[in-house]
Formats: C-alpha cells, structure tokens, sequence
C-alpha cells in the first residue's frame, strides 16, 4: 500500500475514533436523559424551603395547640430513573433550624436543636413523564429523625422517634444542563412526646433543590 494511502487511512481511523469517542461522552438533552444516564445530586435552597408543624403543650387547663414555623438550613436530594423513566430517590436529607420550647413549659428555656431528616433507602417512585424535561412523582419514604434537647448551653441527644413511611410528591423540571426538584413531605399524626408535657405532630415540609453538578 502506498505511503500516501496509508496516512489517508489512518487519519480515517483516527477521525472515527475520536467520533466515537465524542458521542459517547455527549452531554445529556433533558432532564429525563440526565437522570438516566446517572445519578443526580441537587442540593436544597434555603431560600425556597420552609417547614412547618403542630407542637402541644400541656397546661393546668389542658393540651394548648401552636403552629411552629420551620427554618431549612441545608440539604440534599439524590436522585436517578432507569430505562423505563421511572424515577428513584437515592438520597434525602434535610437539617432544621432548632426549636423553641417556651419555659411555660419546662420551667426553663429549652430548644430543640441539631434537627436532621434522611432517608438513605433507595425508595421507587412512581413517575409520570408530561415531556422529557418535566416528570411527578409520588412516593413513601422511611425518614430517621436524630436531634437534641439543649438546656443552658448543654446539649443532650435524644432518643430517635420511630416515624412510619412518609407520603412524598415530587416535580422535576428543567433540562440537560440542570435539573429542578419540588418535594413536598407530609407526616400526619403525632411523632414525638416528652415528659406527657410537649407533643409535635403534623410534620410538612416544603423543599426545592437544583443541580449542584453541571
């Protein structure tokens, strides 16, 4: 074979490589294609997520019933879809801004504090896909609860209240190049008790999380 075909076919074979290789590492074009292709971590907004619940204290004339605004300090949703679309949520943690018990209560101020949600078990989602870039989700998660009671300065760890499955609906939009998530959490019912003086119920958060990945 000549020098000059040689070089000819070389540089064919150089050119499909590189080809090859460029379609294979091609960024994805929708949400839906992200999601597939690998696992996405969003991290939540502290400006856009709020919480809320129902805390009861006892009194010399029964339960007295308040709502309690939730402060979102930090979190993070991970999440993945497998050929079929259908989502999952790896990943789901949320820590909150502490609590306030009135020292009507007690006797002595006190506050709740190092409050943090997750989920670590893989729960299947089921997912309705309106176009590639935007799909809702419902789903049950099993949430671990941990966090403290803090008196004068000192800070305790309390026992982790055994939560049953939360009901969870989730939105996802965006596209290739960054992914939106909405997650609201409701937890109704009473899910921890101290002392027959305090109760909290009503757990509702509302969360929304970006991409932190390009």
């Amino acid at each position: 074979m000549h020098n000059g075909a040689t070089a000819m076919l070389a540089r064919a074979f150089i050119f499909l490589a590189l080809a090859a290789c460029a379609h294979g590492t091609s960024d994805p074009d929708s949400v839906r294609d992200r999601l597939e292709s690998d696992t996405t971590e969003l991290s939540v907004s502290t400006g856009s997520s709020a919480g809320s619940l129902t805390a009861q204290r006892r009194t010399s004339d029964g339960w007295v019933a308040g709502e309690v605004a939730l402060t979102v300090n930090s979190g993070q949703l991970v999440a993945s879809a497998d050929a079929r679309g259908q989502i999952a949520i790896q990943h789901l943690e949320v820590e909150l801004g502490p609590i306030s018990i009135p020292k009507s209560v007690l006797g002595y101020e006190a506050q709740l504090t190092g409050i943090h949600l997750q989920a670590d078990r893989p729960a299947g989602v089921v997912t309705t896909w309106t176009d590639d870039d935007e799909a809702h989700a419902t789903a049950q998660l099993e949430l671990a609860l941990t966090w403290s009671l803090t008196i004068d300065g000192k800070t305790s760890p309390l026992g982790a209240p055994k939560m049953p499955a939360v009901p969870v609906e989730l939105a996802f939009t965006g596209d290739g190049e960054a992914v939106h998530a909405e997650a609201r959490v409701l937890s109704t019912g009473m899910f921890w008790s101290w002392a027959d003086l305090v109760k909290l119920e009503d757990l509702h958060l509302s969360l929304a999380a970006t991409t932190v990945n390009p």
